[in-house]
């Protein structure tokens, strides 16, 4: 969806890179399984620190799940061991005994980038827990009463647990 609105997709790793491409207009960190990884994040110092420098020039940013926890200050590893990250974002991401939160979403109540997008569709899937979710946007389960505050919300972050359905409200896509 972002190529066919006029975006050049550029991949890195954070893992396996030392900085950002040059020339980057917006980051996208997805889901994954980054307490797998976390004391390997952690010591790519070079690209945790690009990172937080490309926030600080407000370039946008999208972070789901993964990369929402990659975002924040610290990371409790598979290992059980606590990692900082990239201390863009408040807290840490702990694991905890159960699966948190599954299934489908409405996200709502909140703005991308600034603008008011209306209801957004969302899956969540994880086991890990935050200290701050974020309460940009209220996540309410369909065919249920249940719901929740999550994802944080600038003129230039959308970071949470949340994965966005992009194609369910193209206008996320475009306010990125």
């Amino acid at each position: 969806i972002l190529e066919s609105m006029g975006c050049e997709l550029i991949y890195f790793s954070p893992l396996r890179d030392k900085q950002l491409p040059d020339g980057i207009e917006g980051m996208i960190f997805g889901g994954g399984y980054p307490e797998l990884y976390a004391q390997q994040l952690s010591e790519t110092r070079s690209m945790l620190m690009s990172v937080r420098a490309a926030l600080e020039k407000e370039i946008p940013c999208l972070a789901e799940c993964g990369g929402f926890m990659y975002l924040q200050e610290r990371l409790e590893g598979s290992d059980g061991k606590i990692y900082d990250m990239a201390g863009a974002l408040f807290g840490k991401s702990y694991k905890t005994e159960k699966l948190r939160r599954f299934g489908y979403i409405i996200l709502s109540k909140g703005t991308v980038f600034g603008h008011n997008v209306g209801n957004i569709t969302a899956h969540e899937f994880h086991y890990y827990e935050s200290e701050e979710c974020g309460h940009a946007f209220t996540a309410k389960k369909p065919m249920s009463t249940r719901g929740w505050e999550c994802m944080i919300s600038t003129d230039t972050i959308l970071a949470g647990y949340p994965h966005i359905h992009y194609m369910g409200n193209p206008q996320v896509a475009e306010a990125f």
